[in-house]
């Protein structure tokens, strides 16, 4: 079968030991700066350490993978996900196909009747285009035999929630109960919704949410990711999800990132970055992003800023001083707007440091950044910001009429996900799929940074490729060890069938193999294979 041929035996060499294992491909794609492409690549270890045209002149090796029909490449990064929603929706309610308010009830019927779980947790509802109301909380209680009941937007940044639920909930002053007639209607955002889901976190079987983490890494590994960061926070799983992932062996590499103030966490676990999905505001879709201006479709509201300009500088401040790498959640423009100019005060504050210089080396994140104000992308550049974005977002939400059109309208519509003028302007872009929101297939993401709806802010193939790897690289502080595939990079590597960097449409392209320092993370070969591989 393609991409799984015998292997050879050892090749002898006079007085040199055969060690490693050799992949020869139809073509290696390196994203070196010198060279571009291979033919062959030579594994040792962790570490890759031959990599060349001819696999006759390779280094004595003690065995080898013939990969005929195939392409090598840097394994790919997803440098914003949330594995273990991603999990869920694999092992339990997945709603992202759900096109109705009646058909959003008709499947938590369907899956309360087959499982027994104390929760019925749900994902991926988008109620944007249904056709009829959202089902009320007495509904939900009725098809969920009595149990909690949490139903999480698409993006997370909204819940639909059952009677029992809102009465047991601690919701008495939280902010975004949403009410009709003085009635709560069990959609909850901001504090609300991040209450609880805290709450059905609490009551969820911890074998449930192993398995939902395990089974999210082996889908990273099946789709050619080598690396994930894992977007964690107390409003978004809760620390003991996020030391499961931070001291636990899986498939793929597990960067976590803490999204809170407290700096303790990172420094007690000896992480080099802090914040990640820190929000500085909501989502567009739940009318929460924090806008200069009013929301086209509601305008009573601008969304919310979460901090004001004070302690948000004072937390860069103790991250810069910390030599930490500071990421936020910022995707309206007032947000964006904000960050910026925190991040000049905090300039200002390190002046006799370096001032811009000691932020630049910082690599600090924005996650999202998807309405960015024109007049900010130089300061974003100056100020060697890195944008954290995910192209799958704009697909779905940024055509004519869609999402973002009707919450922001054509003008402001027209500036969603600048990715071309970020990059002219040298930005450092990392692609994500934001897992749990969008597939974590990294073809898909390229293909839709590539095909945007407004031409004139499409990137390349090739460019879309380096965003989704050595940008998300980049990202962690990673890239002078591994990315490229070269003599003395970390053997992070993804064989694909046929070649979906050359094809029309790489969608669906099948992996064949994913390495992640030197073991096999999917797929079979003579190699070593990682914790959590399917054998072992």
């Amino acid at each position: 079968m393609t991409g799984t041929l015998p292997t050879s035996a050892p090749v002898p060499v006079a007085g040199r030991a055969a060690r490693g294992t050799l992949l020869v491909a139809d073509r290696v794609v390196t994203l070196g700066h010198a060279r571009t492409d291979a033919r062959a690549v030579l594994v040792r270890g962790t570490r890759v350490v031959w990599v060349g045209d001819d696999p006759a002149a390779a280094p004595p090796h003690a065995s080898r993978l013939d990969l005929a029909g195939c392409v090598i490449g840097p394994a790919f990064v997803d440098a914003h996900a949330h594995l273990t929603p991603t999990g869920l929706a694999m092992t339990g309610l997945d709603l992202t196909e759900v096109r109705s308010g009646d058909e959003l009830l008709r499947a938590v019927r369907a899956y309360a009747g087959q499982h027994t779980g104390r929760v019925v947790w749900g994902h991926g509802f988008d109620p944007f285009a249904f056709p009829d109301p959202l089902p009320g909380p007495d509904a939900l209680a009725r098809v969920a035999d009595g149990r909690t009941v949490y139903l999480s937007r698409v993006d997370g940044h909204a819940c639909l929630v059952d009677r029992s639920t809102l009465a047991a909930a601690p919701l008495a002053r939280a902010q975004g109960v949403e009410r009709e007639e003085g009635t709560a209607t069990g959609l909850l955002r901001r504090e609300a919704n991040h209450i609880v889901r805290r709450w059905a976190i609490g009551a969820m079987d911890p074998r449930e949410l192993a398995a939902a983490r395990l089974a999210a890494t082996r889908l990273a590994a099946s789709f050619g990711l080598g690396s994930v960061h894992e977007m964690g926070g107390p409003d978004i799983m809760g620390l003991d999800d996020f030391d499961a992932w931070a001291t636990g062996t899986w498939p793929v590499e597990v960067v976590p990132y803490w999204g809170a103030f407290d700096l303790s966490v990172p420094i007690e676990r000896d992480l080099r970055h802090a914040g990640g999905d820190l929000f500085l505001d909501g989502s567009l879709g739940a009318h929460t992003a924090a806008l200069c201006a009013p929301y086209a479709d509601r305008p009573a509201t601008s969304g919310h800023l979460e901090f004001d300009d004070d302690t948000l500088t004072d937390w860069l401040r103790a991250v810069a001083n910390a030599g930490l790498q500071a990421g936020v959640h910022a995707i309206g423009d007032a947000a964006i707007r904000q960050l910026v100019g925190c991040w000049r005060r905090v300039a200002s504050l390190l002046s006799a440091d370096g001032g811009v210089d000691v932020i630049r080396r910082g690599r600090h994140r924005i996650e999202h950044a998807e309405v960015i104000p024109p007049d900010l992308l130089d300061d974003l550049a100056e100020l060697g910001l890195l944008v954290s974005a995910q192209p799958n977002a704009e697909a779905r939400w940024g055509e004519p009429g869609g999402m973002y059109e009707s919450r922001l309208g054509p003008e402001r519509r027209a500036w969603t996900n600048p990715m071309r003028a970020l990059a002219d302007r040298g930005v450092g872009i990392a692609f994500g799929s934001d897992g749990g929101v969008a597939h974590l297939d990294p073809w898909a993401t390229i293909h839709a940074a590539e095909h945007r709806h407004d031409p004139g802010h499409a990137v390349s193939r090739l460019e879309a490729v380096s965003m989704s790897t050595l940008g998300g690289r980049n990202a962690a502080r990673q890239d002078r060890f591994v990315g490229v595939v070269r003599a003395g990079m970390r053997a992070d590597l993804v064989v694909f069938e046929g070649d979906p960097y050359a094809a029309d449409d790489p969608r669906g392209t099948r992996c064949v193999l994913t390495v992640v320092q030197g073991r096999i993370a999917h797929g079979e070969g003579p190699l070593p294979l990682a914790p959590g591989h399917p054998d072992t």
